[in-house]
């Protein structure tokens, strides 16, 4: 993990109640540090494919399977390393309760890195996956900070019958194409 993407997250915490809720980070192993100190108030979940320090629970296994009707789904700096894109995003579809929320950062720009590495996610690529996953999407925008110019997406899983939660009721539905300060 890097700097920026920390600070992105951090917004995200600021601007979301996630205090008292479950928070389920994909991608949590300590690599270059982890968003785990963000989130204090919250029930904190680490998720990875492989066991380390900050995973709780391995993607896939039994434990991954008894995931349920969780609130918040986070996972910054992981995108580039998956293969199966359409299935990660389904996996995490399947865990979220409706109306919970997801908070995805990647970089779009940037050299290869930590292998496996499948390659920096595009806004527009981040829009299209993020919306055929079944998300509504609150938010997708660029970070200009070189070198990885990171996309960040902030989406929410809809409730049947319409949002009864205004705390993570999207502002639109439109596919947003501005560029953040940073």
């Amino acid at each position: 993990m890097h700097y920026s993407s920390l600070v992105k997250m951090a917004e995200f915490k600021v601007f979301h109640e996630i205090d008292g809720k479950t928070v389920v980070d994909i991608g949590s192993r300590d690599i270059n540090g982890t968003y785990k100190t963000l989130f204090p108030d919250a029930e904190y979940i680490g998720v990875d494919i492989v066991p380390g320090e900050n995973v709780d629970v391995i993607m896939g296994s039994k434990e991954w399977d008894e995931l349920e009707d969780i609130d918040i789904v986070i996972s910054g700096q992981t995108l580039e390393h998956v293969e199966d894109r359409p299935k990660f995003m389904a996996d995490i579809y399947d865990i979220l309760k409706p109306g919970g929320l997801i908070c995805i950062i990647a970089p779009s720009a940037g050299p290869s890195h930590e292998p496996p590495w499948y390659g920096n996610v595009s806004e527009e690529d981040m829009i299209d996956l993020v919306s055929e996953a079944g998300f509504s999407i609150q938010s997708c925008t660029i970070n200009p900070i070189e070198p990885w110019k990171d996309c960040y997406c902030i989406a929410i899983k809809e409730k049947k019958g319409g949002y009864t939660n205004d705390t993570f009721k999207p502002q639109s539905n439109r596919k947003s194409k501005t560029i953040s300060d940073g």
